[in-house]
């Protein structure tokens, strides 16, 4: 309750105003009772991240990926992506929290944490592809995982800020461009 409260008040105005005070009006509580369970605005940040995490574990489960490497790879990058109004509400959650995680210890474990995670997920992306033997021979697979990690954070945010400029067209031409350029061929076979 409190965090569906608290994910309608992102989706409609914004996290700026997703205050104690708002999402206890919201889900019928008093800013007191909401406080007995989160004492800080970093505690009840870090539980909608959770909430956010739980809610994408559960759309992912019914995701189907193509068997096609290439293909497949495209898909993993382009669900990280805000390449819909679905998508964009978590990932200015994520800025945000990422932005204040720089001066909250009470946030930098689960910052580490999902930053952990997108460096798995665009490892496993280029050994999906080395396995399909496509990675081009010179590829560094650890530097790789690291660009491939940063090329995905900063369309992420450019298509937060700019997002009549990184449509969801032109993010994805950006990221098969990306994968052509590690790959021996790209043919859909």
């Amino acid at each position: 309750m409190i965090a569906e409260s608290a994910w309608r008040i992102i989706e409609a105005k914004g996290i700026e105003h997703a205050s104690i005070r708002a999402i206890a009006a919201e889900a019928k509580l008093s800013p007191g009772a909401l406080r007995h369970y989160f004492s800080t605005q970093d505690e009840l940040l870090l539980f909608i991240v959770d909430y956010f995490l739980t809610r994408r574990a559960h759309k992912a489960e019914g995701l189907e990926i193509s068997r096609i490497p290439i293909i497949a790879a495209k898909e993993v990058l382009l669900e990280l992506l805000p390449t819909n109004s679905e998508k964009r509400t978590p990932t200015g959650v994520w800025w945000v929290f990422a932005i204040r995680s720089l001066t909250s210890s009470t946030l930098r474990v689960k910052r580490n944490e999902l930053t952990d995670g997108l460096h798995y997920l665009t490892k496993t992306v280029l050994e999906i592809l080395a396995g399909a033997e496509l990675l081009l021979p010179s590829i560094d697979l650890e530097l790789e995982t690291l660009r491939l990690a940063a090329v995905v954070e900063g369309l992420s945010i450019l298509a937060m800020l700019r997002p009549e400029q990184y449509t969801a067209e032109t993010i994805e031409r950006i990221v098969v461009l990306h994968l052509r350029g590690l790959c021996l061929r790209t043919t859909d076979e």
